[in-house]
Formats: C-alpha cells, structure tokens, sequence
C-alpha cells in the first residue's frame, strides 16, 4: 500500500471523505461499544495525533497501546490485555471496510448467545477472490441457528475461489490470552504470535462459531479492495 499511502498510514487512508479507522471506531459505536483500545505502532505517530484531534463518537472511549515491534496479530492483541483486565473482548481490523450496517454487531450477538468464541466468516467468490489478501480457508458446518460451527481454520495462503474464511471481526473473553501465551511459550525466540494456531485450536476443541457475513467487505489493506471501496462508498 506504500505507493498508494505515501506517508500516512494506511489506516488513516480516506474512504468517502472519513479515515478507515474513523470508520472502524464509528462500527463500534454504533453496535454499543463503550471502550476502544488501538494497538498501533511506534512508526505511526500520525494515529496518535488523529485521535487526539477527532471528536469521539458518543459513549465510546479510546485508548492508544503501543506494539513495539511487528510480531504478528496475536502479539497486538496481548499489548491490550493490560488495558481490558477480564472483560470480553471485540476485535476490529481497521484494513476490513464493510458497506451496510456494523458488521461487529452479528458477531457480537452471536457470542452473546452462544457464549463462544466468534468470528464473522465471508465467501470469497471466484470473482473477489484477486482482491483479497492472504485467508485461512475455514471449513465450516451449518447450525440450527444461522450460524456455523468452524471445524477447522487452514494456515493463510492466497485467497481461493469461493473460499469461506475467518475475517477481521472477531470477539472472545478475556480466558483466551491465555491461549496466546502458552502459543508464545512454545515460539521460537522472534517469531510472529499470530492469530491462526488460536483459531485452529478452539475449531479443533469445537469452541469457534462462526458468522456468516451479511453483504459485502473490501480488503482496504491492498490497493485493489482499496479502489473499490472507493468506487463503492464514496
């Protein structure tokens, strides 16, 4: 996204006159959030200085933590844990774009009633599939309620025609760092803590809900999804 981005970070690229975080801070207001906590990084100092001039959307506070160094999503997601303490937790990937309403709501009521780990799950039709990034094709199997039981989570490649895939709109409670740390534990010193080997644990143990994506996501991310999430929402 470099050339694209020049300077900024992508996360504080426009879409239809709003920076993608703003977009992503607006989801989560308006599903009932109260409390957001940013995990950006220390060559990134234009975030800091956006959310000290932007008006907070109503009810929703904001934190900012620091990741040292890029070691992977999981890794991201520990620097918060001092901040969340034992609450549950909603994770939103500013480089996911949706159109329509908040896509964290469903994932939200689906772990409300399940009380499960819950992760929003889009198709990527043959047509999408050169404007998407690197998936973990999952397989999944239909429940009685709308929903999916995750069977299992592949390791991320290249996205595929017509694959289902865990996206970034994920919730869970707070027992799940645990799991990130005994990951660390076993790391090879340096290694990435990502997200995947969690997700493929909890689909192994049938502790992963999946839900199903309502209407259409762009992987703002990479400068094809970028273009058209222009061509669609500005």
């Amino acid at each position: 996204m470099a050339p694209v981005a020049g300077g900024l970070p992508k996360e504080l690229l426009p879409v239809g006159g709003k920076p993608l975080l703003q977009w992503t801070l607006d989801e989560a207001a308006a599903a009932g959030l109260e409390r957001a906590v940013i995990v950006t990084s220390p060559d990134k100092p234009h975030i800091a200085a956006f959310l000290s001039h932007r008006p907070h959307p109503s009810r929703l506070s904001v934190s900012l933590v620091v990741q040292p160094r890029p070691r992977g999503l999981g890794d991201a997601l520990t620097c918060a844990r001092a901040i969340t303490a034992r609450d549950d937790i909603a994770v939103l990937l500013p480089d996911n774009l949706f159109g329509g309403g908040p896509a964290i709501a469903a994932v939200l009521d689906a772990f409300r009633r399940t009380g499960l780990s819950c992760v929003l799950i889009a198709e990527i039709p043959a047509a999408g599939a050169a404007g998407q990034g690197a998936t973990g094709r999952a397989r999944c199997r239909p429940r009685s309620d709308g929903l999916w039981d995750v069977l299992a989570v592949a390791e991320k490649a290249p996205a595929e025609p017509s694959t289902l895939t865990p996206i970034g709109r994920w919730v869970f409670d707070a027992t799940l760092f645990e799991r990130f740390e005994r990951l660390r534990a076993r790391l090879p010193a340096g290694a990435e803590l990502d997200d995947v080997p969690v997700l493929q644990e909890l689909a192994t143990e049938g502790r992963l809900v999946g839900v199903p994506l309502a209407g259409r996501f762009f992987d703002v991310g990479l400068p094809t999804g970028y273009r058209d999430a222009l061509a669609a929402l500005t």
